[in-house]
């Protein structure tokens, strides 16, 4: 097992493993239910860590979180033109079917 992501935010780790699950990339969450035990044990032991099983999917499990990793940004929210779900502004891809948002054309409006 290698570990690919943490967060503290366990719905983000769930998201990030959804997605490489949907790619064929085996995932294992350690420290799923790590918030029970906050407080007791330090922080750093409790937070939710992603890990693929196999090396083999390594480099393409990295790459994968590489390119649906959200980056700061001002643009605003946009609507998939290839599934129709609104997608944050801060993503270029939508997580839902992997559409990139350059597929909205320049100056037209997104969802449009």
């Amino acid at each position: 097992m290698i570990k690919v992501f943490e967060s503290f935010d366990f719905s983000r780790v769930g998201q990030m493993q959804s997605l490489l699950e949907s790619h064929g990339i085996k995932t294992f969450i350690r420290n799923q239910y790590g918030s029970s035990v906050m407080g007791e044990v330090p922080f750093l032991e409790v937070v939710p860590q992603l890990f693929v099983l196999e090396e083999r999917d390594l480099v393409k499990a990295r790459e994968i979180l590489r390119l649906d990793s959200p980056v700061e940004s001002t643009e605003a929210n946009w609507v998939c033109p290839g599934c129709g779900i609104d997608v944050e502004g801060n993503f270029a891809r939508c997580w839902r079917c992997g559409v990139e948002r350059r597929a909205v054309g320049p100056g037209q409006k997104a969802g449009a």
